[in-house]
Order: C-alpha cells, then sequence, then structure tokens
C-alpha cells in the first residue's frame, strides 16, 4: 500500500469539499498544513461550514521565539485546547495547522495529564484542594471571570477560565458534589454548552516551560492522516524558522550570565526531525506542487 498521496489539479474550495467528504465517509483523526495562518483560518471556516462541526486550529504561541512577554494569550489558550482535545478525545479530529505551528513542540502527554485538574459530574469535589491547585497555578481569584488565568467562588458556584477552553466554564455545587457544568460567555453571562466533564489546564507555555517537550507528531496518533498544501514549503518554513531560533537563543545566552531559557532544539522541531517525523504518517499533498517522495498520484 503506497504511504503517499498526491492529489492534483484541485481548485477554489475542492480540496477542503473533498476532505470533509473523505472524512465523513473514512472518519478518522487529520491533520491538515496550510502555507500559513491566514490560509489555515479560511480553510478552517470553509471545512466548519461543509462539516457543520467545530474544527480546531492549532497556532503557533509566539509573535517571536523566546519573546516569552509576547505570547499571544489566545493562542496558547487554543493549543491548549487542541492538545487537551486530543489527549481526552472519542471521536476523531480534524485540527488545521501551519509550518511554524507544527515546528513549536509540545508538553508531552505525561505531563499534561499530571498537571490537568479534571471535575466530572456527580462526583465529589474538594473546593479548598481545587483553590490550591489554581493557586499554585497562577490562576487569579476574581469577582467575575473575563479571561484564561482567572477563577471566582460565589457559595456553590465555581468560574474557572481554564486554558483548555474558549469559554470559562460555571460549576455548580450541591453539598460537595458537582451538580452540573457547564461553559458560559463571559459577556453575556448565558450559557455555552453542558459538560459530562471539565479539564483545568494551567498555562502550558509558562507554568509548565521546565517539562520535557516532544514533537506534535509525538502527540498525535500515529493513524493520523497528513494533508500538506505544499511539503517542500512545510520543510522550509520549519528550518528558515529554526535557525531564525538559533539567532535569537544565541542573542540570548551573549547578553545573559546563566542559560535561563531551553535549547532550540528542546522547543522546536528543525527539518531533519520534521522529515523523520513525517515518514510515520501517511501523507498527502493536495496544492500546486508536488515535492512528496514515492507517491501515488490522483488526477
Amino acid at each position: 500500500v503506497e504511504k503517499n498521496v498526491t492529489i492534483k489539479g484541485l481548485v477554489g474550495s475542492q480540496d477542503a469539499i473533498l476532505l470533509s467528504s473523505v472524512f465523513k465517509i473514512h472518519p478518522q483523526d487529520f491533520v491538515v498544513i496550510l502555507h500559513d495562518r491566514e490560509e489555515a483560518g479560511y480553510f478552517q471556516n470553509d471545512l466548519q461550514n461543509l462539516l457543520n462541526r467545530e474544527i480546531l486550529l492549532f497556532p503557533m504561541s509566539y509573535k517571536r521565539p523566546y519573546e516569552f512577554e509576547e505570547t499571544e494569550n489566545a493562542n496558547i489558550l487554543m493549543r491548549a485546547e487542541v492538545l487537551n482535545r486530543l489527549a481526552n478525545k472519542t471521536t476523531p479530529e480534524i485540527i488545521i495547522t501551519y509550518p511554524e505551528a507544527l515546528s513549536e513542540k509540545v508538553i508531552n502527554q505525561r505531563s499534561l495529564a499530571s498537571n490537568t485538574f479534571t471535575v466530572t459530574l456527580n462526583e465529589k469535589l474538594d473546593v479548598s484542594f481545587l483553590e490550591e491547585f489554581l493557586h499554585n497555578y497562577d490562576f487569579e481569584k476574581t469577582d467575575f471571570v473575563y479571561e484564561a488565568g482567572q477563577f471566582a467562588v460565589r457559595g456553590g458556584i465555581i468560574d474557572i477560565f481554564s486554558f483548555a477552553n474558549e469559554f470559562p466554564c460555571r460549576i455548580e455545587l450541591f453539598g460537595d458534589e458537582v451538580d452540573s457544568i457547564r461553559t458560559f460567555d463571559p459577556g453575556s453571562q448565558l450559557s455555552v454548552e453542558t459538560l459530562d466533564k471539565a479539564y483545568i489546564i494551567p498555562n502550558v507555555q509558562s507554568k509548565l516551560l521546565q517539562e520535557e517537550r516532544q514533537s506534535f507528531f509525538e502527540f498525535i496518533s500515529p493513524n493520523t492522516g497528513l494533508w500538506f498544501k505544499d511539503f517542500q514549503l512545510t520543510q522550509d518554513i520549519i528550518q528558515k524558522s529554526f535557525e531564525a531560533v538559533k539567532i535569537a537563543f544565541d542573542r540570548i545566552l551573549s547578553t545573559s550570565a546563566t542559560q535561563v531559557v531551553s535549547a532550540p532544539e528542546k522547543l522546536f522541531d528543525n527539518s531533519q526531525t520534521f522529515m523523520r517525523n513525517s515518514k510515520l504518517f501517511k501523507c498527502i499533498e493536495f496544492g500546486k506542487r508536488y515535492t512528496l517522495p514515492n507517491a501515488k498520484i490522483l488526477e
């Protein structure tokens, strides 16, 4: 069986239509790698409309590597949501991403699991233990939650804005048991959806900086299909990004007496690791340029 497939001649939104049809017929995990963040956003939108379900975008954390104060909170949230969904998923998922985001390593599954607090419907919840967990992970106690990393306690109601969900969740207790869990819109306070479980995840970018990282390819399941708009371009951008990271790292080393940040290899993939990892998956190339080795061609 050929592992790689090249699909030629797709124009306009035909790529999204084809992918959504394949997903409907053979539901399995897919990671789709577009040229850049903007194109990834358009593709995500097309797929959501075609499949009528939420499709997750996996962005890069930083505007620039090692500029930790320039991390984008919304991006960290989206990355954490993807990792949480993949670690606890019950149905196949499609994840949309782009080369720079793919090259940034992720917290490993073991660390993610051990740093996640799970609240489950109809189970007992020790509020003081939960508060202690939140304080230890730098969650801020506020009157109202409006951004990730905040929580509020009012009687038997606990609002928490975790880094695993785009909305905060409201946990209502009956005695010491969890009576209901639902996400809500912090602006209108209206419920979004009811849940059986809530995963409370800290800011994996800052809080778990010392934890060992792994390639995103090691986090996803081995039978995931990788869809590349341009395989060679992905490899080139990953290498170029890695070289930029090395320059930034060397600059930090030259200005600081101690090594305060992890080496580039610990935080990012380069083109060699990308090539080695991508070979373990079924790859499909569907853009205008075809460079996948030993691919079966569909026109």
